[in-house]
């Protein structure tokens, strides 16, 4: 069974460059904002199910800095 301070370990692929690289996620927030490590780019990724090892990713929202 699995408790809200759990952290889950998982893999992703960055859709910029296809890097693959591994993420740890808290299951309370089931979600966490990293930086690919190849290409820098920002990014969500987040749990797909606890039982998952694969997480879902996608380019974080940013805003442009003028």
């Amino acid at each position: 069974m699995a408790h809200a301070n759990e952290q889950h370990h998982g893999t992703y692929r960055c859709p910029v460059c296809g890097r693959r690289d591994i993420a740890v996620v808290g299951s309370r927030l089931g979600r966490v904002r990293v930086i690919c490590s190849n290409c820098e780019t920002p990014l969500d990724v987040s749990l797909r199910g606890l039982d998952s090892v694969r997480l879902t990713v996608q380019v974080a929202e940013t805003h442009a800095r003028f």
